[in-house]
């Protein structure tokens, strides 16, 4: 697939340091054992939504906020180094960033322990929010909700599409923001945690008519289930040998931005972005495994 133009994405949440080890089983019992690799690398699901978008051939613009301490430091040059535009991180003085243990087993599962990050305070009113006019799409996670709101409400006055990764938080809360997106996809737990029943019952229910044009559910090696307003949808998942699904969600909702902002129509945005997550699932370490276009382009089941 080779895109019209570069198309321009902001992508605003979370980023996060990720220190990674690939271990053969995850312990149910405190042990010491050895990891058969490790890698540090940024993370976090805007972050690692807008490096989907740099390096599937976008132009990406990542706006969150870090502290000013040494992880936020690698976090913003890791995504420097990735060609990102960081122009618009938060530094915020005195606040620690985020940063993650993360095992990845033999099945590609992960377990992910965080420290959270503090000192952010709720505050948009930096947020440059005249620049939406300039770009192609927009995309937040669900970890700062003024944020995203503030991101949605101002993609929607310019007419541009915007993506809501709903993974994680309260369920009143996701479903709040979801409705100021035009595109909110949820993970399967957070779905679930809706207690509206089956996707073919709770879409519709989700489904917010005027602000939304699509919302839906990723079902990892399932695929994804989608409904436009009037129709349920399903879209299968790649078969591919998973070897790590960390990241994968963030990559599938930064590559699905990407591809609106290609004004790619949505049944070809979503297979786009499900191949591009499988192909990622593939690969272990987190963020290192999201590929290129010229991957993509090559990539055969």
């Amino acid at each position: 697939m080779v895109p019209h133009k570069r198309a321009r994405v902001i992508c605003l949440g979370v980023a996060t340091l990720d220190q990674i080890f690939r271990v053969d089983t995850i312990p149910e019992a405190p042990a010491k054992f050895r990891a058969s690799e490790f890698i540090v690398t940024g993370g976090g699901m805007a972050a690692n939504a807008a490096v989907t978008v740099q390096r599937m051939g976008g132009v990406a613009q990542y706006w969150g906020r870090v502290g000013d301490d040494d992880v936020g430091d690698q976090i913003v040059r890791l995504l420097a180094r990735e060609q990102v535009d960081v122009t618009h991180v938060h530094r915020l003085i005195g606040a620690r960033s985020k940063t993650a243990a993360i095992l990845v087993d033999k099945r590609g599962e992960r377990l992910v322990c965080s420290a959270p990050a503090q000192g952010y305070p709720p505050d948009t009113t930096w947020l440059p929010l005249d620049e939406i006019a300039t770009v192609d799409a927009v995309l937040a996670d669900s970890r700062w909700k003024p944020g995203a709101i503030a991101l949605f409400d101002a993609a929607h006055h310019y007419g541009k599409p915007s993506v809501f990764d709903g993974d994680g938080g309260s369920p009143d809360e996701v479903l709040s923001v979801a409705a100021h997106a035009s595109h909110p996809v949820f993970s399967e737990p957070m779905f679930r945690s809706f207690q509206l029943g089956e996707p073919a019952v709770a879409l519709p229910k989700v489904f917010k008519a005027g602000r939304n044009t699509l919302c839906g559910v990723t079902l990892g090696e399932r695929g994804v289930k989608w409904f436009d307003g009037a129709t349920l949808h399903h879209t299968p998942a790649l078969p591919v040998a998973a070897v790590d699904t960390l990241a994968a969600g963030d990559t599938w909702h930064g590559a699905l931005a990407l591809a609106l902002g290609e004004q790619l129509p949505a049944d070809q945005a979503i297979a786009f972005a499900s191949k591009v997550a499988a192909i990622k699932c593939a690969r272990f370490g987190g963020r290192v495994g999201i590929p290129t276009r010229a991957e993509f382009d090559e990539f055969i089941i």
